[in-house]
């Protein structure tokens, strides 16, 4: 199974929206088994994907039961191939006892029946987003064009290379993608092509431009494809899907 972490040092970056969108990508129209494992105490991601039972059990389970799971904390969706472990907004009390301790990695090895796996993390980078990096083979990063969010790449960039040189040695960057773009203005060009300049081997070339129908699609608990298949958003995040798909070798 590959893993990859989601992630972003600044809210408000499209973490939550990506990673659901993805999921269904990847399993929707790439045959791959998705886990979704939501380690950011907002829960966007879980109230983004509807399961088909009433949550029993979070990550907050996974992460600090020593008999806890994979199998005994995944939840199957609406989303056909897509599994969800549950974010839980106590996430608070996970950090304390996690204590330094990366026990995410040997119970996602463990885990059986997925191809791929997308975790959601944090803004900031506690104990919960350390475990996911360790655990993780490699990193997806979203962007919105502003300036704000190129200091949460800084940000994101140097927590890469922190955590490479001296928990997880073998952690790449799958790549960085603008998943909230304003096409149409300067600014937004500015900030795409300064990232261009800076990582061109990470960019991907595929842009999701700012989309209501996206954000119409998360408040309805759908991803794109089910809300508006034939919509702009739907077509763009099938090629970013397929773009990371090559990248990331699945």
């Amino acid at each position: 199974m590959k893993v990859v972490t989601v992630i972003q040092r600044k809210g408000g970056n499209g973490k939550s929206t990506a990673t659901a969108n993805l999921a269904h990508a990847f399993a929707a129209f790439f045959g791959k088994r998705v886990l979704v494992i939501d380690a950011d105490d907002q829960r966007n991601t879980s109230s983004t994907i509807p399961t088909r039972r009433p949550i029993a059990k979070t990550v907050e389970s996974l992460l600090v039961e020593d008999e806890t799971w994979v199998e005994d904390v995944a939840e199957r969706t609406l989303w056909e191939g897509v599994d969800l472990i549950a974010g839980d907004a106590g996430l608070s009390s996970a950090i304390a006892e996690l204590e330094g301790h990366m026990l995410l990695r040997p119970k996602l090895q463990a885990a059986e029946g997925y191809d791929l796996c997308l975790i959601d993390t944090s803004p900031s980078l506690n104990i919960v987003t350390v475990n996911a990096m360790c655990a993780s083979d490699g990193l997806f990063i979203p962007l919105v064009s502003s300036y704000f969010s190129l200091q949460g790449l800084a940000q994101t960039m140097d927590s890469y290379r922190k955590i490479r040189n001296t928990l997880n040695h073998e952690l790449e960057v799958y790549g960085i993608a603008f998943v909230h773009h304003f096409r149409r203005t300067r600014l937004a060009g500015e900030v795409r092509e300064k990232v261009k300049e800076q990582f061109p081997e990470l960019l991907c070339e595929t842009v999701i431009t700012q989309n209501v129908a996206i954000e119409l699609a998360q408040v309805r608990r759908q991803s794109i494809f089910s809300y508006a298949p034939n919509d702009r958003g739907a077509v763009q995040y099938r090629a970013l899907a397929g773009e990371l798909a090559i990248r990331m070798k699945l």
